[in-house]
């Protein structure tokens, strides 16, 4: 019952849970307003090279997030589920080591599909009805970005194993690093030699490279479960044990990319908007820019809770799981209508800081009214999403993303956007009616139909699973 769910009876939990998910939080905060950051600056750059340089490297930037990046974060959803799960509760740690292995073998055959869509982008961009001229640009710079796709998989699945085992810091100091560095790349390439979209490809290719480099280095140096024998998180290279048990990963890797598709919404929104010209293009990259920053601030939330949700399942403790999340809530909705009430009363001067083109910045200011109910609804389901996806029932949340967003919300904002005339707003007002669908049936079912103690068992079956344990 909803009064149980959000009884907060032992304030001493309750207190501990909140310095616990502050001390957690805050380094995944920085890491993603630092990330996103920097993708804002490439946005600055870009915006300074005309809007047809800045449209192409847009669309395909969305191409690679919607056709590559989202599957391999989607399935590297499980990470959050087993490895939070197993630092608590797997009786041996270097169950840890064996499920990064998995991960990595199995993000490493996604590569060859999405490797086959990305070199044919051009002609799948022509076919999806974009201009000649902007795909074939799109695709130039989708062609830089095939060196370092197998890094951008890899970097993602380290960043989500350290997380899961409270290494939250690592990450952060490397963006810390790397913000400046990616800014002086900015420069070189689109500033300094002016190489256009072509530019903007070897930037991402140069931050990608730096970044698994960096990551490469710690693993192999620096992080304890791999230079300190009393820890042994990583046992060395297991083929046999690596190449097996993939059947848990992907089940709940697999539904995992589905879960996700309240990323792809943008993404979608964007590639589908794309036809109606370079204008409206150019302000959906500035919205979707400014609405992914604001929205680091609840994933940040959702991703500590995760973690922390996933440790007390681990660990068998279904009283602090329960106040845990009903905690992450509460500062979650205040959060989110924080930047809901941002967006919309300095919708303006946003849109004068990223663009100098008069219809651009006409665009952002008017499509900011739909966006700010959507950002609040966005991230409210961000978390509550997070919930269900600790529970291993990745299923549940791809199911409810399909219908609300790809049955009712997106069909409907398409229709309004070319049978109406609504243009951009169109399709974000079918994002927000597919957000209050999903935020309203995953919370009912947190509420209702969630016994967290069984929550516990099932999470202790899987790991001991994983570690072939009897059950």
């Amino acid at each position: 019952m909803p009064d149980d769910f959000f009884a907060m009876v032992d304030k001493e939990v309750f207190t501990s849970e909140l310095a616990t998910l502050a001390r957690l939080g805050w380094p995944v905060l920085v890491t993603f307003l630092l990330g996103m950051g920097m993708k804002l600056v490439d946005v600055w750059f870009l915006g300074k090279l005309g809007p047809q340089v800045m449209a192409a490297s847009s669309l395909g930037g969305l191409y690679i997030m919607v056709g590559g990046l989202a599957l391999g974060n989607g399935l590297l959803t499980a990470i959050d589920t087993l490895v939070s799960q197993a630092f608590t509760g797997a009786r041996h740690q270097r169950t840890l080591g064996i499920i990064l292995q998995r991960a990595i073998l199995i993000i490493g055959l996604l590569g060859i599909p999405v490797g086959i869509l990305w070199a044919n982008a051009k002609e799948i961009l022509i076919w999806m009805g974009q201009d000649a001229e902007l795909a074939d640009m799109a695709s130039t710079y989708i062609a830089l970005g095939l060196p370092v796709m197998y890094p951008m998989f890899l970097s993602t699945a380290f960043r989500r194993f350290l997380q899961s085992v409270d290494k939250m810091q690592v990450t952060m100091v490397m963006i810390v690093i790397l913000f400046p560095l990616n800014a002086v790349s900015d420069w070189v390439f689109l500033s300094w030699m002016d190489l256009g979209v072509v530019g903007a490809g070897l930037q991402m290719m140069v931050f990608h490279g730096m970044w698994i480099s960096m990551y490469l280095v710690y693993m192999c140096f620096f992080y304890p479960g791999v230079t300190d024998p009393q820890q042994s998180v990583w046992p060395g290279w297991q083929w046999g044990e690596a190449t097996s048990q993939w059947s848990t990963f992907l089940k709940l890797g697999v539904p995992g990319m589905l879960s996700i598709s309240t990323d792809w919404a943008f993404e979608v929104c964007a590639l589908v908007t794309g036809v109606l010209g370079e204008i409206s293009l150019a302000a959906q990259s500035v919205v979707l820019s400014v609405n992914s920053f604001l929205l680091m601030i609840p994933f940040a939330l959702a991703t500590t809770l995760s973690v922390r949700l996933g440790h007390h399942l681990g660990a068998n403790e279904p009283k602090k799981a329960k106040q845990c999340v009903a905690l992450a809530v509460v500062i979650g909705f205040c959060l989110t209508s924080l930047n809901a009430m941002v967006l919309f009363g300095f919708r303006q001067p946003i849109a004068f800081h990223f663009s100098t083109d008069a219809l651009v910045i006409d665009a952002v200011t008017d499509l900011m009214h739909v966006v700010s109910p959507c950002h609040f609804l966005m991230g409210i389901g961000v978390i509550l999403s997070s919930v269900l996806n600790s529970f291993g029932k990745q299923y549940i949340v791809a199911s409810v993303n399909l219908a609300s967003y790809y049955l009712i919300g997106l069909p409907f904002g398409i229709w309004l956007t070319f049978r109406h005339g609504y243009g951009l707003s169109g399709v974000w007002c079918g994002v927000v009616v597919a957000g209050l669908i999903k935020v309203v049936v995953e919370a009912w079912i947190l509420m209702f139909k969630t016994d967290w103690q069984v929550e516990c068992e099932r999470a202790l079956r899987r790991i001991h699973f994983q570690e072939h344990l009897p059950l």
